[in-house]
């Protein structure tokens, strides 16, 4: 067991540099009176604070996620990935993230690729919960009969790489010409809202997608287990990235078939027909095809499901990402001792 120190940022990263002054008085007060062995950053946006707490000796290490690492400003892109290069360990989540390490000229040698983890906290077992009240309760707080329906879900924020836009533009009316019983549901808000509307509009779609907007974890867990497929129809957007893709999991832990495009970190996330489907990028038909086969076929769609929750499990619980974490915790703390260091004391 290792105890940690937390030192928590809970606004908005816009003003996080108006703050940062007060987070590094604030570590160095705990770094004084504590037994520290490890400073860990949570993101790469962190990188400068951990740079400016190097001063007290201590190993630094983050975790890049993807946008931390790839964002498009000229100034950002000049400072941060030079202040995580000067880290002591750089922890990413997913292979795609390390590829944009690497191109910002972060050694190779730094970096670890580490997933992100669930827990098992979404799931209700269907053999115990009947899923036709389920269903029906849903319904009743969506207000949209959802009983006879197959249901396609997405969850994210409402940007243009999540391709929430895209997929009711140019897949969804391929899947209801096979389907005419098919129901979209988005969870989740953000600035392309508008064009996602927009694409309902053009292709008469009001009866076959509701925008929920950002639903609480309870809603959340009820539409895991009510969809058919999960459906994450990202597209490639320079400046932006899927780093890894959590609700993949969180959806796969429920046994929700997932249908993905194989891009950036999604890559990491799913096992091409372990804990999903990956599909070429762009490629529409396929997309929509790979859809359809699931819906039509609910033996082979429970099968798939019961699978995928198993892999993921296994291969993506937080307990094993922790164990993981520690490890390396442990590697870092030894590296910069010169008779070999252990992770008994605290982590800030």
């Amino acid at each position: 067991i290792t105890e940690v120190k937390l030192v928590k940022w809970g606004g908005s990263n816009k003003w996080l540099p108006i703050f940062l002054p007060y987070l590094f008085l604030k570590a160095l007060w705990i770094l004084l009176f504590h037994k520290i062995s490890v400073i860990y950053l949570q993101d790469g946006l962190l990188a400068p604070l951990g740079y400016l707490l190097k001063v007290s000796r201590k190993p630094v290490v983050t975790t890049i996620h993807g946008l931390d690492i790839t964002y498009k400003n000229r100034l950002y892109q000049f400072f941060v990935p030079k202040c995580v290069k000067r880290l002591d360990k750089v922890i990413c989540i997913s292979n795609a993230a390390k590829e944009e390490c690497l191109k910002r000229g972060i050694p190779e040698e730094k970096i670890t690729v580490i997933s992100e983890g669930v827990s098992d906290e979404f799931y209700m077992n269907l053999k115990c919960v009947d899923r036709h009240r389920l269903r029906e309760k849903v319904s009743v707080r969506l207000g949209f009969d959802l009983s006879n329906k197959k249901i396609l879900l997405s969850v994210g924020r409402l940007t243009e790489r999540k391709g929430f836009h895209w997929f009711v533009e140019n897949v969804l009316p391929k899947i209801i010409e096979g389907d005419k019983d098919c129901i979209y549901l988005i969870a989740g808000k953000g600035i392309y809202r508008e064009k996602v509307r927009e694409a309902i509009e053009r292709r008469s779609l009001k009866n076959h997608v509701l925008m929920l907007g950002q639903v609480n974890n309870e809603m959340l867990r009820y539409l895991y287990n009510v969809a058919d497929v999960y459906v994450m129809p990202n597209i490639a957007v320079e400046g932006d990235m899927e780093g890894f893709g959590r609700v993949i999991l969180e959806a796969s832990s429920c046994g929700l078939p997932i249908v993905a495009f194989g891009l950036e970190g999604i890559k990491d996330a799913i096992k091409d027909r372990e804990n999903g489907l990956l599909v070429e990028p762009g490629k529409t038909e396929e997309f929509a095809s790979a859809i359809l086969r699931l819906l039509q076929n609910d033996a082979e769609r429970e099968r798939f499901g019961e699978r995928a929750r198993q892999f993921t499990l296994d291969n993506f619980s937080s307990e094993r990402i922790a164990e993981r974490y520690l490890e390396e915790f442990q590697r870092v703390v030894e590296g910069q001792s010169p008779i070999g260091g252990r992770l008994d004391q605290d982590a800030l």
